[in-house]
């Protein structure tokens, strides 16, 4: 090898040590991630085109875009009775109008957030597209909010209507179409579009069968009797963009504002409640026998009473012989006792029960049912050990009343019971390691009558131990009963902690509820009303009134008052009025009237250690639970969540206030509560953008 060879590789070695010196400064990166959804840049017809005569639009957009797979959320206003066809291709979206149409009116299609980028699937959220087949555009716009009546929870998918409110009537939504339409978003906000300057009702619903009108309650309904009026202001709006560092180089963020001409369209922030009618429609479902001892009946609902079963083959024998009757939930059982009942292949009832009809009316209804015995099936031999089948079981509460004074105990037996006397129980009670026969009352369920509850005082720290022995009860059938026991602990009273809250604003109807940080209740009581004169309960004086001679401005006008009553002349006020008058009975020394407040009070007590949260539901029907609305002729129930978190800690009472009426409802539901959140996949993109910023800082 020449010199000049070995030179000229020496030469070529060290060139390619530098590079590779350099080229590991670190890894390359590509960018910021994108979040900016995809950006319409022309359309055919042009936005807001008016003469409209073609049926097919184009969209062209900035970027490749595609349609999610829930075209469902794409909305033509008015209604189209045959479907448009909707499709993507690259950088368009193509619309193509099946039905003819119709003369002088404004079109919107509104996309919600089915316009997706390619890569990133960032959402185009809330587009809209507008023409108008006559010579001016309706540009006028509702916006707002749908939210679950009870939860407030926002409603994704709901179709939006609204009707002229001139021509509105009770019968409308059942009998027309809903001329002007939306759909809710995620976050249950809707945006009806194209709308002519006027007043308007605006509903929102389920629409089951996609036939753009509310004809049937099951669909379940928003609405409230306000008419909106339609109006728009112009204006200027401002938004704040970030200039990219990597290509200004200047800063590592440089924000600007950017002003541009915007008109604002009102109403802007409607907000409505849906629910479902309850819709309880009576009759019998179906009968069974599961085996040769029951004869079932299921209802469509929970039977208030347990219904008489009239025997056609043995008319003359007394029920209470042929049969012996418990409900549990839908389902009636009836247990035969004749032996030759039990023996037929089938049996024949008559029952007559309530039903309701295809107008909804409660009628009487008489059905002759036969019962057809179930074939037999055989059992795999095995050594499997022999069980009872009459079985007893004892249970406690469950949740936030388990081990507390407040806990319940429960016996259940799968098969009735001759006789269930109080004496086969055995009760005890260990408290400071003695343990005594403690008392309790033994109560039968009226309806589920296979179920009984012992009740008796419960103590804080105290163990309670409970047992039947074996054989001590038997069945109609005469099996015997295995041994069963049971034990059931409290907390100490120092484990536990209490809340009372005074609620402002409202005094009766306040049906409280005690949620966790799932938004499940765990318990709900009634508020009691507090005196009106002072919001305090008797003997409390929470709002204390001064009395009459430690206040120095209350005498001096019951002085004034006493020298109007001699007829002396009264001092003038600064601006030179007369002070009003004052009772006659301030004037003898009683205390000054104050104005009635409308208040009461709930407390929950024995509450483990935690977070907890309220809501009020006004219980204006007295039923015990949230009525949902059922349009025209009931609005759902108010609710009120407390923005308020309750932290309860052992052996302390929480005494807390609740201005009812402080917040709006839609806003007052605290934000741990809230199971819908904004778009976390977004909102990740942007964080990785934020870590993106500061590695490329550190590296400059």
């Amino acid at each position: 090898m020449t010199n000049r060879t070995l030179h000229f590789a020496l030469s070529f070695l060290l060139f390619s040590l530098a590079l590779w010196g350099c080229a590991n400064q670190g890894s390359p990166e590509g960018g910021p991630y994108d979040t900016e959804p995809p950006r319409l840049i022309s359309a055919h017809p042009q936005p807001r085109a008016t003469g409209v005569k073609e049926r097919r639009f184009v969209l062209r957009f900035d970027e490749y875009v595609k349609l999610s797979s829930e075209q469902d959320k794409i909305i033509v206003s008015p209604a189209q009775i045959q479907p448009p066809r909707i499709t993507a291709n690259g950088k368009s979206v193509v619309i193509i109008l099946e039905d003819s149409l119709r003369q002088h009116t404004t079109y919107s299609f509104y996309f919600g957030d089915a316009i997706q980028d390619n890569n990133e699937d960032n959402p185009l959220e809330d587009f809209g597209y507008l023409i108008s087949t006559g010579d001016h555009i309706d540009s006028m716009q509702i916006s707002g909010q749908i939210v679950d009546a009870l939860t407030y929870e926002p409603i994704a998918d709901l179709l939006v209507g609204a009707h002229t409110a001139s021509t509105l009537t009770d019968s409308t939504l059942r009998r027309e179409l809903f001329p002007y339409v939306s759909r809710t978003n995620r976050m249950g906000r809707f945006t009806l579009r194209g709308l002519p300057d006027t007043t308007y009702r605006v509903f929102a619903l389920k629409d089951n069968d996609r036939n753009y009108k509310y004809n049937e309650r099951s669909e379940g309904l928003a609405f409230d009797r306000t008419d909106y009026r339609t109006t728009l202001r112009d204006s200027v709006r401002t938004d704040t963009i970030r200039i990219d560092s990597i290509v200004r180089r200047d800063t590592l963020h440089r924000d600007s504002l950017v002003s541009y001409p915007y008109t604002f369209y009102y109403p802007d922030n409607i907000s409505l409640r849906y629910s479902v009618p309850v819709v309880e429609r009576q009759g019998l479902e179906r009968h069974s026998r599961p085996d040769s001892l029951i004869c079932r009946l299921e209802f469509l609902t929970e039977p208030r009473r347990i219904p008489r079963l009239r025997s056609l083959d043995r008319p003359h024998t007394a029920d209470s012989l042929l049969y012996w009757a418990t409900a549990r939930g839908r389902a009636v059982d009836y247990w035969l006792q004749d032996p030759a009942l039990i023996a037929q292949d089938s049996v024949r009832f008559a029952v007559t029960y309530q039903r309701t009809d295809s107008l909804f009316r409660i009628e009487e209804r008489t059905d002759t049912l036969t019962f057809l015995r179930p074939k037999v099936r055989e059992r795999k031999k095995g050594k499997e050990e022999k069980k009872s089948p009459l079985q007893l079981t004892f249970s406690g509460a469950k949740g936030l009343m388990a081990g507390t004074p407040g806990d319940s105990l429960i016996l259940t037996v799968t098969r009735p019971l001759v006789a269930l006397p109080q004496e086969t129980i055995h009760l005890e009670v260990t408290r400071d390691s003695t343990t005594t026969k403690h008392p309790f009352t033994l109560q039968q369920d009226s309806l589920d009558r296979l179920r009984y509850q012992l009740l008796f005082a419960r103590s804080y720290g105290d163990k309670y131990q409970v047992k039947i022995d074996s054989a001590a009860l038997r069945d109609l059938y005469g099996v015997a009963s295995d041994s069963v026991a049971f034990t059931q602990a409290t907390e100490a009273e120092a484990e536990l902690g209490h809340l009372t809250v005074t609620l402002h604003g409202v005094k009766e109807h306040a049906l409280v509820e005690l949620l966790d940080k799932g938004d499940l209740v765990l318990a709900t009581q009634l508020a009691h009303p507090m005196t009106a004169s002072t919001g305090a309960k008797k003997g409390t004086d929470t709002l204390a009134t001064p009395r009459p001679e430690e206040d120095p401005m209350l005498q001096g006008l019951i002085q004034q008052q006493k020298q109007r009553a001699k007829g002396d002349s009264l001092p003038s006020s600064p601006r030179g009025s007369m002070s009003p008058p004052l009772p006659d009975s301030l004037a003898k020394g009683d205390t000054l009237p104050t104005k009635a407040v409308e208040t009461c009070q709930v407390t929950f007590r024995d509450l483990k250690p935690g977070e907890y949260y309220l809501r009020l539901i006004l219980d204006e029907d007295a039923n015990g639970a949230f009525t949902p609305g059922d349009y025209p002729s009931r609005d759902p129930e108010p609710v009120y969540y407390c923005p308020q978190t309750f932290t309860i800690k052992k052996g302390f009472t929480s005494e807390e206030k609740w201005e009812v009426y402080a917040t709006s409802p839609f806003l007052s539901k605290p934000e741990a509560l809230r199971k819908v959140k904004p778009d976390e996949a977004k909102k990740k993109r942007e964080d990785k953008n934020i870590e993106y910023y500061k590695r490329w800082g550190r590296k400059k």
